[in-house]
């Protein structure tokens, strides 16, 4: 770190412009109220403008027109380009949308390390960087004999502590260590949640790219084709990307979701828990990572929506084309018609593989053969059955809502294969889109990019396999 990249860093970075900002305190504790202490993602206009304004009328009755602008004027100078200390972009309805960037983050990461703390975990952090150390060379320095031995050497600890707790050995927590689990399990889960913000602004980047490349691109459809898939599948082939998709695949576990939830809850039920975190902001870890996570991975997904819009620009451009052909050919033969050639051979190209088919090769009148007309009537009675109109079958997705929530009584999510192994598919694929009907329609669903087999019996009882994406039902679904 030179006295050059310092001096630098202090005019460039929007972590330091912010801090080193004169209104730093104003818009440090309204970013804080929020995007923290108010838990919001993300916060549409009207909203973040009326918040805005009563904050500014509350600072202003104890400091005296500290902050005399408007709160829409406040809030232009938060976004724009020479700040950026908070992204605004456009949801569906085209109210604009307000988020916290990863800078502005940075922050509040900085000022939770500022803080004072009466109690410092530090057996447990170096216990924590002692084992990871320990299965880092595991996994990548021991030979097999010693991998081995160290198994047996766990194995025999293993069993020395069983036989502890047999004879009644009291090896469990004091508060101490309570106090620095949970600390370093709060300071984690926040560094967890600061992090995502810099995942999803690399994987916009990322996005912008492949986006830039199909603008500017002037190659074939299949060269450009091959380059998204190309991007597309060096995002998930990454470091980061691999690092992500993997967590995201461990977050969305039916099995380990659920244990998740039984711990958080047993958490507090710990005494010194309830004093360090009365506010119990632990417990909605689970949605507030599952919330994170699913809006990094919808951006990942953007690509394919970038593919098919320029799919559609290409094909338009493509049948645009063949417009102009076709209207070109016809002025050309009304001019010829205006302007008859005088050569025998006019039809004639050169060196061309098209066949010219015209009207005057075809023939003028061909002699049809005459057919007898028998004038008779055949009376023939014909039986209908109607047997096939008892067979005929509707699907019932309120029964399909009760199997759901069969689930969702019992754990806080399910997936559609769970669904599916209870309760067995009888309709065939009507009723599987049913389930998907479901699942678009609803609120507490997630629809994710991994692909899974669902084996189905059709209402002819064959066999038949289905590649679906990944469907998760969650709490409140069709209650």
């Amino acid at each position: 770190m030179t006295y050059d990249y310092l001096k630098n860093l202090k005019k460039q970075n929007q972590t330091l412009k912010l801090l080193n900002s004169d209104n730093f305190a104003m818009m440090g504790s309204f970013f804080y109220f929020v995007f923290i202490e108010n838990r919001h993602l993300t916060i549409t206009h009207s909203a973040i403008l009326n918040y805005l304004d009563d904050f500014l009328y509350d600072i202003n009755k104890t400091y005296v027109d500290a902050y005399p602008k408007l709160a829409k004027d406040y809030l232009d100078d938060f976004v724009n380009d020479k700040n950026g200390y908070l992204k605004k972009y456009h949801g569906s309805d085209d109210e604009a949308i307000y988020e916290l960037t990863p800078y502005t983050q940075k922050v509040f990461e900085i000022l939770d390390s500022l803080e004072k703390k009466e109690f410092v975990g530090s057996r447990t952090k170096f216990n924590i960087i002692f084992e990871l150390l320990e299965e880092l060379d595991y996994e990548t320095n021991l030979s097999d004999d010693e991998r081995i031995s160290l198994l047996e050497d766990q194995k025999a600890n293993i069993d020395k502590k069983i036989e502890d707790i047999k004879s009644k050995k009291d090896l469990r927590f004091d508060n101490s260590r309570i106090k620095e689990h949970f600390m370093l399990i709060e300071e984690q889960s926040r560094k967890l949640q600061y992090d995502f913000s810099q995942i999803e602004y690399n994987f916009r980047d990322l996005n912008q790219k492949a986006m830039q490349h199909i603008t500017t691109s002037y190659d074939t459809k299949e060269s450009v084709l091959d380059s998204i898939f190309d991007i597309e599948e060096s995002i998930r082939q990454s470091d980061q990307g691999k690092s992500f998709f993997a967590f995201w695949q461990l977050l969305t576990d039916a099995t380990k979701n659920e244990k998740l939830t039984k711990m958080l809850d047993k958490l507090y039920t710990l005494e010194v828990v309830k004093k360090l975190d009365s506010d119990e902001r632990l417990k909605t870890l689970k949605y507030d990572l599952l919330v994170n996570a699913e809006k990094i991975s919808k951006i990942s997904s953007k690509l394919i929506d970038q593919l098919r819009r320029f799919l559609d620009d290409r094909v338009w451009i493509e049948n645009r084309k063949i417009l102009e052909l076709c209207n070109n050919i016809e002025k050309n033969a009304i001019m010829l018609k205006q302007n008859p050639p005088s050569t025998k051979g006019f039809l004639h190209l050169a060196d061309s593989k098209v066949n010219v088919d015209t009207v005057f090769e075809k023939s003028i009148y061909s002699v049809k053969n005459n057919k007898e007309f028998k004038a008779e009537i055949i009376e023939e009675i014909y039986e209908v059955n109607l047997d096939t109109f008892y067979d005929m079958f509707f699907v019932d997705e309120d029964s399909l809502k009760k199997n759901i929530n069969y689930f969702l009584q019992l754990q806080s999510q399910c997936s559609l294969n769970e669904i599916i192994e209870k309760f067995p598919i009888k309709k065939g694929l009507s009723e599987l889109v049913s389930y998907l009907s479901i699942a678009k329609k609803s609120d507490h669903s997630i629809v994710l990019d991994d692909k899974q087999k669902l084996f189905i019996t059709d209402d002819d009882g064959k066999e038949k396999v289905v590649v679906v994406p990944k469907i998760i039902f969650t709490k409140g679904e069709a209650q």
